[in-house]
C-alpha cells in the first residue's frame, strides 16, 4: 500500500534569491519506515525555477523561509536523500505546474521515535509567489 504524505509550507511573497529555502523546515509525520516511491512539488505560481529537496531521517536545525540553505554540520549525517527538480522537466499548465520524480525505490527509515521525516526545499532560481500556499510537497511511501 502506498501512502501519501503532504506538506504545504508557508512561503514568502517577497522575492527569493538563488539557494534560498522555500517555506522553512518541513515535517512529514508518521513515516517510520517504507520505500519512497515518488515525490511531487506542485507550484501553483508556475515559477520556472529549479527546486532541490533534501530529506532527513531526524529533525535538522531549522532554517527559516527565504534564508540561505546552509545546513548545520551536525545535520549532514542525517541526510537520506537529495533530489533536483529541473525547471525544464516540470509539467507546466496555464497558471500552475508540477515537478515529479517517479520510481525512486529508496528504503527510508526515521531515526526518531515518532517516525517523522524532515525536509528542506530550496531553489537555485529567483521565484516570487502570489500566495503563501503556492507550494505543496508530497511524498508517496510504500509500506
Amino acid at each position: 500500500m502506498i501512502d501519501k504524505y503532504q506538506v504545504t509550507p508557508t512561503v514568502s511573497l517577497a522575492a527569493y534569491s538563488a539557494n534560498d529555502v522555500i517555506g522553512g523546515r518541513m515535517q512529514f509525520p508518521g513515516i517510520r519506515h517504507g520505500t519512497l516511491d515518488h515525490i511531487s512539488i506542485v507550484d501553483l505560481a508556475n515559477q520556472t525555477v529549479d527546486y532541490v529537496l533534501v530529506l532527513f531521517d531526524a529533525i535538522p536545525t531549522d532554517i527559516v523561509d527565504n534564508a540561505t540553505f546552509d545546513i548545520a554540520d551536525a545535520d549532514i549525517d542525517n541526510i537520506i536523500y537529495r533530489q533536483v527538480f529541473n525547471a525544464g522537466d516540470r509539467w507546466a499548465f496555464t497558471d500552475n505546474a508540477v515537478h515529479m520524480i517517479n520510481k525512486i525505490n529508496l528504503k527510508v527509515r526515521s531515526t526518531e521515535q515518532d517516525g517523522d521525516l524532515w525536509a528542506f526545499l530550496y531553489t537555485t532560481g529567483t521565484p516570487t509567489f502570489a500566495s503563501t500556499s503556492d507550494i505543496v510537497v508530497t511524498l508517496w511511501v510504500e509500506h
